[in-house]
Parts: C-alpha cells; sequence; structure tokens
C-alpha cells in the first residue's frame, strides 16, 4: 500500500510543556515487571477537557490540546463502543464492546507511570475517527499516530503508525506490535494524531480531524532506574525545541 508523507508542526504546545515537566533521563535499568494492559474501562462513559488525567494499573494518560487558546475545550471521551450513539455524528470503529478512548480535535495523549521508572510500550489497538459518518470520501490510508518518547537513555524516538480508512462497515481497530521502537524502555510517551489529505500530506494541528482511537495499550514498567540531576531534562528539552521545529516528509 502507497503510504502518504506527512509534515510535522513546528510546535507541540501544551504536550510539550508537560513534557518537559515529567520526563528525565534515566541511566539503568532491572527486569522489567509483569505487563499492564490499559483497557480504559475503569473511565467509561468520561469527557475529558485539555490537562485532565486518566489513570489505570500505574501509569498515567494525559490529555491535551495542541492549542495555546485550548484551556477549558474537549480534547477525549471514554466511548462505549456497545452505544452507537456516543458517534452519531462521527464514524468510530465498528466491532469493540467495551470503552476505548477517543481523542478528539487533534489532541494529543502522554503516557508515563507512577513510579517515575522506565517503562516498555510492547502493543497497542487504534482506529482513525472520522469526523463525518459520511463513509464515501476518506482516503485508503486517512491517517496515522505519531509515537514520539524519551527513552531511558536519553534519546527521543519516534515511529509512525498508519491508519486505515474504512471498509464497507466502517472504520475498525488495527493491533500495532513487534516494531523495533517497542525494544527500547521510556520516561515518557507523547502520542499525536495526523489527518491525510488528498494533496499526499498528512498534518496535524491544523484541521480538528486527526482524531483517533486507543484501546488496550501493554505497558510494562521497569523495576528501577536512576534518576539525574533536573539539569539533566532541562538540556533535553532545549534539544527537543529544536528537533520539533523540523519538518519532516515520508515517502514510503
Amino acid at each position: 500500500m502507497n503510504r502518504k508523507s506527512h509534515l510535522a508542526l513546528p510546535f507541540f504546545g501544551t504536550p510539550l510543556i508537560r513534557l518537559l515537566a515529567v520526563t528525565t533521563a534515566a541511566a539503568a535499568l532491572a527486569t522489567p515487571a509483569q505487563a499492564a494492559t490499559i483497557t480504559f474501562e475503569g473511565g467509561a462513559g468520561a469527557a475529558y477537557i485539555d490537562g485532565e488525567v486518566y489513570s489505570e494499573s500505574g501509569f498515567n494518560f494525559g490529555f491535551a490540546s495542541p492549542f495555546a487558546d485550548g484551556a477549558g475545550t474537549l480534547v477525549g471521551v471514554n466511548i462505549d463502543g456497545s452505544d452507537p450513539s456516543w458517534c452519531a455524528n462521527m464514524a468510530c470503529p465498528t466491532g469493540p464492546s467495551g470503552a476505548y478512548y477517543g481523542a478528539l480535535n487533534d489532541s494529543t495523549v502522554s503516557i508515563w507511570s507512577d513510579s517515575a521508572n522506565p517503562f516498555r510500550l510492547q502493543g497497542f489497538d487504534a482506529s482513525f475517527i472520522g469526523h463525518t459518518s459520511a463513509l464515501g470520501g476518506y482516503l485508503d490510508t486517512v491517517g496515522l499516530i505519531l509515537v514520539r518518547g524519551l527513552t531511558a537513555a536519553g534519546e527521543v524516538l519516534e515511529e509512525d503508525f498508519w491508519l486505515d480508512g474504512p471498509g464497507s462497515d466502517g472504520f475498525s481497530f488495527a493491533n500495532f506490535s513487534a516494531t523495533t521502537m517497542f525494544d527500547n524502555a521510556f520516561t515518557e510517551l507523547l502520542m499525536i494524531g495526523f489527518a491525510c489529505g488528498n494533496d499526499g500530506f498528512c498534518r496535524a494541528y491544523q484541521s480538528n480531524t486527526a482524531q483517533f482511537a486507543l484501546d488496550n495499550v501493554i505497558l510494562v514498567s521497569d523495576d528501577a532506574a536512576e534518576v539525574p540531576e533536573p539539569a539533566t531534562g532541562l538540556i533535553f528539552g532545549i534539544g527537543l525545541l529544536g528537533l520539533l521545529a523540523r519538518a519532516r516528509r515520508r515517502t514510503a
């Protein structure tokens, strides 16, 4: 399948502030603990505004608008998959009977551990959420989720996870796992939705149509890690600003 190129914007907004505030690099890793699968069942039916957090099984999910004036705006909902009324005016994934998180209005999702120890992402289920229930106008590759993370070794890694358009029954969840990114331990992850256009580019933070559904996030926390001095995180943050200022382009 031909994949669309995408363009990253030169700012992070509120998620960058959160990333700099809570992430620190770590130097030593221990044997991983038992994996936790985040299902969002505990928050079924909840709506979230910019800056709110959902917690489950020792991990936190922060939901944010990327816009400077986004305070107080709706950024996501824990959708009940068994109730079609949740998505009456959108095209949500079909099939799930339980809860899942819907990131709406170009919002982002950040993930970190209660313990502040590094953790590993082993996989997740995701789908695009269309801004209209009419299925005829969507592309074959309708969007992507950019996952960006700070590793325990102080590196910034990112990977694109492409989202297919709807089938005859609508959008459906796809499982993402077993990529090289999942071999690393992170202190925080950030998920950014992109919506693809007919011009061959996929964009974030521009149209309020970069929406995605997230479920069954498998995370493994490392037991211990050595936390560096606060200045280390500040130096990393300055470097991250430069990285984010670059435009990205991908063609496959």
